[in-house]
């Protein structure tokens, strides 16, 4: 096999110890609004020997200038290619150099990129499976594992297209308080662009749930996760029994030590939303956020229960009530933890 080819899932048997309760998903797809967790819950997976994992968000799959927009024939072959050897490839955000540069040997790259080139005209769909797995798939044959985690954040938005190409995959959508999430978002944007205030960062955090919400609509219910990361917190490591079933594998040690180092409600920042703010700009936002919950549990918002249980929960209603409740399936049916 050359540096550019890629085997197909499941043409490997991913001979490393891990136990099976069945096989894994090839494709685990990790998403949510952004400033949600993904980032965390992907690096927990990946300590599985089974699933390897894309240590920076690639994009190039879910953005409307990748897969969503170059089937669908609102963009064209040679304004992708330029896209993925551009900010895909190598790009300026957030203060740093981000991409597939970091992690992708250069050969391969060019390789996949020829490859796709000649087989789009033909067969559209098959070229872009093809061009993830030439790109991607090495990591988990370097690993000797069956899976593949992405963290890109709209994975679960764009589920539509992904299921396309990746009929087999599974998602996890990852939701978290909005007002921590929002103020995390406006934070990193640092008032360069949009979200600058803290009312705006509730507005894109309801657009981007409402979004997410709408994608995921397109997911056979079995193959979706839903997880808040505020009550998988609570709940510690013995939480990973549920979310390792949903994937089709037995927990192991290695995920029980990250969860135990590095998943914490300290680390997560949860209330970070608080500061900064007078008593008075408290109440408001508290407020504003209620009425977008509000409004999502009136649309039928999948995720809309779990982000309630913890708004209450941060009220101290919750703590003579049921424990934390931190999975909801696709057909909306929660998932016990024990």
């Amino acid at each position: 096999m050359t540096d550019t080819e890629a085997t197909e899932p499941g043409s490997r048997a991913g001979g490393r110890s891990g136990r099976r309760l069945a096989d894994p998903a090839p494709f685990v797809f990790v998403g949510g609004t952004g400033r949600s967790g993904t980032h965390v819950l992907a690096r927990l997976l990946s300590r599985h020997p089974l699933f390897a994992l894309v240590p920076v968000e690639v994009r190039f799959h879910v953005e409307e200038r990748g897969f969503p927009g170059l089937l669908a024939g609102r963009v064209s072959r040679d304004d992708f290619v330029r896209r993925l050897r551009g900010f895909w490839w190598r790009g300026f955000q957030t203060g740093r150099m981000r991409g597939m540069f970091r992690f992708v040997p250069e050969q391969r790259f060019e390789g996949a990129i020829a490859a796709f080139e000649a087989a789009f005209d033909d067969d559209p769909e098959a070229a872009c499976r093809q061009l993830y797995l030439d790109l991607l798939w090495f990591r988990v044959t370097d690993a000797d594992a069956s899976g593949l985690v992405e963290q890109s954040t709209d994975t679960v938005a764009e589920a539509g297209t992904l299921l396309r190409l990746f009929g087999e995959a599974k998602f996890i959508h990852v939701v978290r308080d909005g007002r921590d999430a929002s103020a995390s978002r406006v934070a990193q944007t640092r008032g360069v662009i949009s979200p600058r205030t803290r009312r705006q960062g509730l507005d894109w955090w309801e657009e981007r749930i409402r979004r997410v919400d709408a994608g995921s609509r397109a997911i056979p219910p079995d193959r979706l996760l839903t997880v808040s990361l505020d009550e998988l917190l609570l709940l510690g490591p013995k939480a990973l029994r549920p979310l390792c079933r949903f994937l089709g594998v037995y927990r192991r040690d290695r995920m029980r030590r990250f969860f135990r180092l590095r998943m914490s409600a300290e680390r997560a920042h949860a209330e970070r939303w608080r500061e900064g703010l007078s008593e008075r700009q408290t109440r408001d936002l508290e407020r504003l956020y209620e009425r977008a919950l509000d409004r999502l549990e009136a649309d039928g918002v999948a995720c809309a229960p779990l982000l309630r249980r913890t708004l209450e929960r941060s009220r101290g209603s919750t703590d003579d009530g049921p424990p934390p409740m931190a999975f909801v399936m696709g057909d909306g049916r929660e998932v016990k933890v024990g």
